[in-house]
C-alpha cells in the first residue's frame, strides 16, 4: 500500500513577518473573540505577495494570467529539487550547470531551487545577496514545458534591480513563480508531487499560498 508524506513547504504568517522591502506590512488583527462576540475571527491586512506565495503574469505583465485565468492544473504537478547550495559562489545559477540536468528537467513540472537561503529568514541577511538565476539560465528553463519554479528566495532577481529581467523572461511564457519555500532540503530530489494553490482572487496578480510536497512510498 503507498504511503504518503506530505511535507509543509511554506513560511509562517504572522504580524510583522519579513516581507520584500516597501510591501505593506503584515498585520492580523482579531476581529472578535469568544468573550464579546462568542467566536474567533481574524482580520488579515497584507499584499498577495506575502509569505510562501505565487506571481502569475499579471503581476508584472499587463495581459499576463492571473489566478483566476491560469489553470488550476498548473498549480500541481511533479516537483524537482535542485541543489543550488554550493554553486553560485558568485550568486548567479548559471545554465550550464541546469543543462546537467536537462533529462530529468524534462520530465518534470516544477524546478524547485534549494539555495539554503531560508536559514537567513527573519534576519536583514535574508534580503542581501541571495542566489539567483542567470537570466541566461532563466531562458534556458523557459525552454521546457514546465508550469512554475519555485525558490527558497525571496525573489528571482536580485534585491536592488530595478528591471526584473528573470521575472519578465519567466512569468513571459506563462510559468508562474513561487518565492519564500522553506524545508526544501526535506525533500527528495526525484518523485515526489508539488502544490501550491493559491486564493481565488479575482484579477490576481499573485496569492500567499500553502506550499506542500507529497511524497509517496511503497513501504
Amino acid at each position: 500500500m503507498a504511503i504518503e508524506e506530505i511535507i509543509d513547504l511554506t513560511q509562517l504568517m504572522e504580524t510583522n513577518m519579513p516581507v520584500y522591502p516597501g510591501s505593506l506590512t503584515v498585520n492580523l488583527v482579531t476581529s472578535a473573540t469568544f468573550e464579546k462576540q462568542g467566536y474567533h475571527e481574524i482580520r488579515i491586512d497584507c499584499s498577495t505577495h506575502t509569505g510562501t506565495h505565487i506571481d502569475c503574469g499579471y503581476h508584472l505583465l499587463e495581459g499576463g494570467l492571473n489566478t483566476i485565468t491560469t489553470p488550476v492544473n498548473q498549480f500541481y504537478g511533479k516537483g524537482l529539487v535542485v541543489d543550488c547550495r554550493n554553486i553560485a559562489p558568485d550568486g548567479l545559477i548559471s545554465k550550464e550547470f541546469l543543462q546537467q540536468l536537462e533529462e530529468e528537467i524534462k520530465k518534470t513540472a516544477f524546478i524547485l531551487l534549494h539555495t539554503g537561503w531560508s536559514q537567513y529568514w527573519g534576519t536583514e541577511e535574508y534580503f542581501g545577496k541571495f542566489p539567483v538565476l542567470h537570466v541566461d539560465a532563466a531562458a534556458y528553463l523557459s525552454t521546457f514545458n514546465l508550469k512554475g519554479i519555485g525558490s527558497d528566495t525571496i525573489s528571482f532577481d536580485p534585491i536592488d534591480s530595478k528591471e526584473l529581467p528573470v521575472h519578465h523572461i519567466l512569468l513571459s511564457k506563462g510559468l508562474i513563480l513561487i518565492e519564500n519555500l522553506v524545508n526544501l532540503n526535506r525533500l527528495p530530489p526525484l518523485e515526489f508531487k508539488f502544490s501550491c494553490l493559491p486564493l481565488k482572487i479575482k484579477n490576481g496578480d499573485g496569492s500567499p499560498v500553502r506550499a506542500v510536497g507529497i511524497v509517496t512510498s511503497d513501504k
